[in-house]
């Protein structure tokens, strides 16, 4: 299991034997993880100060606004970023996003993609959640007429996917992530 955090806040962790709880952890208590390397990612990221700005949930389900729109047609085109790149189960929430990324082998091609650049330097987890953020702050901020405003926190969390069980187990907190909101 992996994870990143800049600071110690109340996050998701996937136990072994398959028990989900809540706990604190703090950036920097996991060893380094190439983020280029195959495997299956679980990213959480927040909207900057905790805003609701990506629609609202209604009768436990997700409604989604002209911004959580953008946010939803870029992240359908994930694919496109990388040949290894495969988007598994994803949801947009009121002031965050969850969703899970999986990095097939080097060799892998997901026939979808616009490759825009020959070679990628290392760390694409990195780079494919930066080039989200941009793409979606920009379309926002036009909407908005808010030129240059931040809109989602500098970091986002993860966790490295390493069983089956704990996939699957991850897959089903995103579908019932809406049903659970409390506003």
């Amino acid at each position: 299991m992996g994870f990143r955090k800049q600071s110690v806040d109340t996050y998701l962790k996937i136990g072994t034997g398959g028990s989900t709880t809540i706990e604190k952890i703090q950036y920097g208590t996991k060893v380094q993880h190439n983020y280029s390397d195959p495997g299956i990612y679980y990213i959480t990221v927040d909207i900057q100060n905790g805003k609701k700005i990506l629609g609202n949930v209604e009768n436990g389900e997700m409604v989604l606004n002209e911004y959580g729109e953008i946010v939803k047609n870029e992240i359908i085109k994930l694919p496109e970023y990388h040949k290894r790149i495969v988007l598994d189960e994803w949801v947009i929430m009121p002031n965050h996003i969850h969703l899970i990324i999986i990095l097939r082998d080097y060799d892998f091609d997901n026939c979808t993609t616009k490759q825009y650049r020959l070679y990628r330097r290392n760390m694409l987890i990195p780079k494919i959640m930066g080039k989200f953020q941009m793409q979606t702050s920009k379309h926002i901020n036009i909407l908005r007429n808010t030129p240059g405003r931040k809109n989602w926190q500098n970091d986002y969390y993860d966790i490295i996917i390493n069983t089956q069980n704990d996939h699957l187990e991850v897959k089903q907190y995103i579908i019932d992530n809406p049903k659970k909101w409390s506003s």
